[in-house]
């Protein structure tokens, strides 16, 4: 795969607020955009522009891994931050006995909720990967991981039911180099068509966020570990986004009552399709976030104008599983 160029703005950072807190109509349909990303520091290349090239990633500080990233405070090693492992007794037989259960957040629209028909190769027989719920098993517990990962999407019209996401492959990407003993909690928020101001507060799905993630904290052994991101078709080309995105990751973790930083990986979306401009908005979302990354949609397809084929979500699902491997040192 191609990897990605870290890019680092002059702008601050936006600090963490308090009580701040995917494919709806729009000038897109399910919605182009402005706006560029800086020059990398640390490989003298640029990051790429609409349709995706390299892939890039944005954080302040030292360290680091792969190619053209750096990640922040620590260097992205470990899970980042000062640790803070839930008590609680689980819920829905959440591993008990492993010395950590990292549980990721899967955000976004229908290219996180996944739209192509799944095959016998997406499914998932590893008992440490978990989800939290998902469609067509039991809600509120914790259950072995296979697609699609959200709750039985299929607003707009779409029965998505029969679906892949690319957060199975993310999962499963993740388990070639878990620690040993440790897990894998998935708790997947996707909502098809929506904007993302239907995820912060005053949105219609945000307390279904909340909701998941006070059980999710529950589980022993529980840390938050990471976010993956695939929205913007709604908002496409809309300069508000990528501060929307900040808000979003600090009413998860405020949610999830963590003083440390945790990767933000968004994704671009398709080239060819409707949106592909607002991609100088991710890069520029990723720069904004104090561990953002974001990977490419470079050598992928769509299936209509908005969605990616199979081999395209397994692709970008197998992205975000490298570039979180890469952030948390793993």
């Amino acid at each position: 795969m191609t990897e990605m160029n870290r890019t680092i703005r002059g702008t601050p950072r936006f600090l963490l607020l308090p009580f701040l807190f995917i494919i709806a109509a729009s000038g897109c349909g399910e919605s182009s955009s402005s706006g560029a990303t800086g020059e990398s520091d640390n490989t003298g290349g640029t990051s790429s522009t609409t349709g995706g090239a390299t892939t890039g990633s944005t954080s302040a500080g030292t360290g680091g891994a792969g190619t053209g990233s750096t990640t922040a405070g620590t260097g992205g090693g470990g899970t980042g931050g000062t640790g803070s492992d839930s008590s609680g007794t689980g819920t829905g037989g959440a591993p008990s006995s492993s010395p950590t259960f990292h549980i990721f957040m899967l955000m976004g629209q229908s290219n996180m909720a996944g739209v192509a028909d799944k095959q016998d190769s997406d499914q998932n027989s590893d008992e440490r990967l978990k989800v939290l719920g998902g469609c067509n098993q039991p809600a509120g517990q914790w259950n072995l991981a296979n697609p699609p990962l959200s709750d039985c999407p299929g607003e707009k019209g779409w029965n998505l039911s029969t679906a892949v996401d690319p957060g199975i492959w993310f999962g499963k990407t993740l388990l070639g180099k878990l620690p040993e003993g440790d897990t894998i909690g998935l708790v997947a928020t996707a909502e098809s068509g929506e904007s993302i101001n239907t995820f912060i507060t005053g949105g219609s799905h945000h307390q279904m966020i909340l909701n998941k993630i006070a059980t999710a904290k529950t589980a022993e052994n529980a840390r938050f570990a990471g976010i993956i991101f695939h929205q913007g078709e709604s908002d496409s080309g809309q300069s508000s986004w990528p501060g929307k995105v900040v808000q979003l990751y600090n009413e998860v973790k405020e949610a999830w009552g963590v003083d440390y930083d945790v990767p933000f990986i968004l994704g671009e979306l398709p080239a060819g399709g409707c949106c592909s401009g607002h991609n100088n908005l991710v890069h520029q979302a990723a720069d904004m976030l104090p561990e953002g990354y974001w990977i490419t949609q470079q050598g992928t397809n769509v299936m209509d104008q908005y969605h990616f084929d199979h081999a395209s979500v397994v692709l970008m699902g197998t992205r975000y599983g490298e570039k979180m491997i890469e952030a948390l040192g793993w």
